[in-house]
């Protein structure tokens, strides 16, 4: 049994006074700052990175006594607005989720991610609910559950690439492909690996790239090409031992096993299942722990040690019924089954070869395939209809710019028309007045011309009858002379 990764979302908020001996220079630092810290503000925020620093070292016990003592201040605190106080009690209980699915406590996690979901849900907040959709995914994807595993991922990835939100999309893309590689579909799940991989490069993402090459290393050791799995997996193991990643680490080495368990290379396997058993009882990682007990037991009956091998293998299932990882549970099933066939314990083999069965229905029944079909149908119809949307409105949008300018157009033409109009309505009006007064003009000029040739005749008639009247003066002289003479 090989284990994958399984790319939780991280939120940042943790808290508490938790008292414990550090080498480590940003923890001590941490430290030094909390003791400084006048605002609960800042006290919350330190004690939020103090609780991620020893999640990554995998000391869950101090990791939740931060994050606990942090809720208690949070509660306590009335300064705070009432919003950031309600995101930040969110991610409490997210954070509170992640140690315990990374300790195989599947009901615990499944119950604080969905009371941080419910936060997030009532605030509408896209960014928080695609963190726990994408971690409940999780939760379910280790229990075996896929069609609900990949419905929780798909509706995260659908919100984390309608907020442009590159982080989040790796990690949907890569749980994803988890679930195909669950499923025996290789290709699909290398598809979606490959994808995952391209983005967590490109933005530097190490804790992820990790993840990731160690679920590629997985393909390739089902495919029995060991050389190529072994390379991956070494890589894995070189980053997380740089980076100080406990859980990279267990990972990496129960993986390397599994390839020299497959090559028969059983003392070097052995050696590589052991180391990696110790990594994940000082995590605390009960699900590490029954994988390498499972791999352990088969690898002692592959060696025909039987007592050793149904040891192990007993107390693997015994986890996986405790934890609820159905798959494993089906696999060390199967496992005890062949051990009891082989030391001619037919009744119990024959049990347990039918609850293998039974789980086997359970988890892969070609309803269940179907239904996992009609998740990844359904989400790329919703972001082809999505797209297509967008494109319509887009073009709509263009149209609707083009009409606009149309009308723009069309109304200026008008309107400069009716201006034309109006202005030669104004001349034509213009020149009626001034028609008409040229003509009351002539006509009064017509009527002061007849009054003058009136007036001029009246008075050249006046003057014909004074000439007539009146002597003329030759004859006045002619009088005038004769009277001188008497």
């Amino acid at each position: 049994m090989r284990k994958l990764f399984y790319i939780v979302v991280f939120c940042l908020l943790s808290s508490a006074f938790c008292f414990s001996q550090s080498t480590n220079p940003q923890i001590d630092s941490l430290l030094s700052l909390l003791k400084k810290d006048k605002t609960d503000t800042n006290k919350i925020n330190h004690l939020n990175k103090l609780y991620i620093e020893y999640r990554n070292l995998g000391i869950y016990d101090s990791a939740l006594c931060y994050a606990n003592n942090a809720f208690a201040i949070l509660s306590k605190a009335k300064n705070l607005p009432v919003q950031w106080k309600r995101k930040a009690t969110a991610s409490y209980y997210n954070n509170l989720g992640i140690v315990y699915d990374e300790q195989g406590n599947y009901a615990e996690a499944l119950g604080n991610y969905l009371k941080a979901l419910k936060i997030d849900q009532e605030l509408n907040d896209k960014r928080g609910i695609a963190k726990r959709l994408s971690n409940i995914g999780v939760v379910c994807l280790e229990q075996g559950d896929y069609p609900k595993a990949l419905d929780y991922f798909f509706k995260a990835l659908k919100i984390s690439e309608e907020i442009g939100n590159e982080n989040y999309t790796v990690v949907n893309l890569g749980n994803i492909g988890s679930v195909y590689h669950e499923q025996q579909d290789y290709s699909k799940a290398l598809d979606y690996y490959s994808k995952a991989l391209e983005i967590a490069e490109k933005l530097g993402d190490e804790n992820r790239i990790i993840a990731i090459l160690g679920n590629i290393g997985v393909v390739y050791m089902d495919h029995g090409d060991y050389a190529k799995a072994l390379d991956y997996y070494f890589k894995v193991l070189k980053l997380s031992e740089e980076l100080g990643d406990k859980n990279g680490i267990e990972v990496g080495l129960g993986n390397i096993g599994i390839v020299y368990m497959e090559q028969k290379d059983y003392p070097k396997a052995l050696d590589y299942y052991f180391k990696a058993l110790k990594m994940a009882e000082e995590l605390g990682d009960k699900n590490g722990i029954a994988i390498h007990f499972g791999n352990i037991g088969n690898l002692y009956m592959s060696i025909k040690k039987y007592p050793e091998a149904e040891k192990y293998l007993s107390d693997a299932l015994m986890i996986n019924k405790e934890i609820e990882a159905q798959d494993y549970e089906r696999q060390n099933e199967e496992l005890l089954s062949n051990l009891y066939a082989k030391t001619n314990r037919y009744q119990l083999a024959l049990e347990h070869y039918k609850k293998s069965m039974v789980l086997k229905d359970t988890l892969f029944s070609e309803e269940k395939n179907k239904e996992i079909v009609r998740k990844e149908m359904n989400y790329e119809f919703e972001k082809k209809e999505a797209a297509a949307k967008a494109e319509a409105e887009k073009k709509q949008a263009v149209a609707d710019a083009e009409s606009k300018k149309q009308k723009i157009v069309i109304w200026s033409v008008v309107s400069c028309l009716l201006l034309v109009v109006v202005f030669a309505l104004f001349i034509f009006r213009a020149l009626r007045i001034t028609q008409k007064q040229k003509r009351v003009i002539e006509e009064q000029k017509k009527i002061v011309e007849e009054k003058q040739k009136e007036i001029l005749d009246s008075i050249h008639y006046a003057k014909r009858i004074q000439t007539a009247l009146l002597p003329t003066e030759k004859y006045i002289d002619k009088c005038f002379k004769r009277l001188m003479k008497k």
